[in-house]
């Protein structure tokens, strides 16, 4: 059995809406087989300003990603894992948002004690237009799998628009700590993998000083949960202060692979992929270690001061450069 190591990036009432935890359900036998393939579908939009706001909440300074006027002006690839979160909304929106009720297609799971965010990937299959957009979220249960003390859910959520084009492809894996009584335990499938790094020295390494106010920034985007800027709630979660986005980090370590690799050119971007291990504080230095191998690029991300990985299993594919 592999033992999966997450960081708190929700706090237990957020991830995936809210859910009844009794002692009615702790004796309760879950079904799967009703769960696996529901989906739900929801809008979410956006504007330039929000691909900017987006772009500066991880960190980028290339007028590219934050100009409008830039000529080359781009959305992040990353930018579509905040459009769960925001739904169509301008203003700030509660923790869990409307939008993330509205797309839960997550059986509550008995004996449950917390949710984890454990693993996320991206794929974006067609570049994300510059101008206002609206697009269909599409959320499908793909996978509950038993995983140690606990379960693994995964799920797809993909942007479409009304003709059915597909535009990104998500999935997200939260670990459901405790989770037991469901049958059958390895329902649907799953895209959980384990990426080793190469046993050399890395071909690459790019260090990101993390500002003290990263994640204030990096909320405006949509994820509103409070464990990330109150430290009341930081505490009640046990740290000892608020942490980082685990999304925001991502965003860093994409930085890090686009501009090593990828000519900062978010066309070569086709996917990323990570699994979550520890936290990080605001005022870190995140240091992304970098093994080429082919069209992939395998990477870990570190915490300078402490020498703790903090996303492992992890890689970015890149299309070729474009040849004039």
């Amino acid at each position: 059995i592999i033992i999966l190591f997450f960081y708190i990036g929700k706090s237990l009432s957020g991830l995936r809406g809210r859910v009844e935890w009794s002692a009615i359900m702790a004796e309760e036998i879950v079904q799967l087989g009703e769960y696996i393939g529901k989906e739900a579908t929801t809008k979410v939009s956006y504007n330039r300003r929000d691909l900017i706001v987006y772009a500066t909440g991880i960190g980028c300074t290339e007028l590219h990603f934050v100009y409008e006027n830039d000529t080359d002006f781009a959305a992040f690839p990353t930018f579509p894992f905040v459009l769960p979160f925001k739904g169509t909304e301008q203003d700030v929106v509660s923790f869990p948002s409307e939008t993330m009720m509205e797309s839960n297609v997550s059986p509550g799971l008995p004996g449950s004690k917390f949710v984890l965010d454990g693993e996320r990937f991206i794929e974006i299959l067609h570049p994300l237009p510059t101008e206002p957009a609206e697009f269909n979220l599409v959320t499908k249960l793909v996978g509950v799998h038993k995983k140690g003390k606990g379960a693994l859910t995964e799920v797809e959520q993909r942007l479409e628009d009304n003709s059915g084009k597909v535009f990104v492809r998500m999935i997200s894996g939260a670990f459901y700590v405790g989770a037991k009584n469901f049958q059958p335990e390895q329902a649907g499938q799953t895209y959980s993998q384990n990426v080793p790094v190469p046993n050399r020295n890395a071909d690459k390494v790019v260090e990101m000083a993390v500002p003290r106010n990263q994640a204030q920034v990096y909320r405006l985007s949509g994820d509103y949960n409070p464990l990330h800027v109150d430290p009341m709630m930081a505490q009640m979660n046990g740290f000892k202060e608020p942490i980082l986005h685990g999304l925001c980090t991502l965003g860093h370590a994409a930085r890090a692979v686009l501009q090593a690799y990828g000519d900062n050119d978010p066309e070569r971007f086709k996917s990323i992929k990570c699994r979550f291990a520890s936290p990080v504080l605001p005022g870190n230095t995140l240091v992304t270690e970098m093994w080429e191998e082919g069209s992939r690029v395998i990477y870990r991300t570190k915490v300078k001061e402490s020498n703790k990985t903090v996303i492992s299993n992890a890689y970015v594919e890149l299309k070729p450069a474009s040849k004039l």
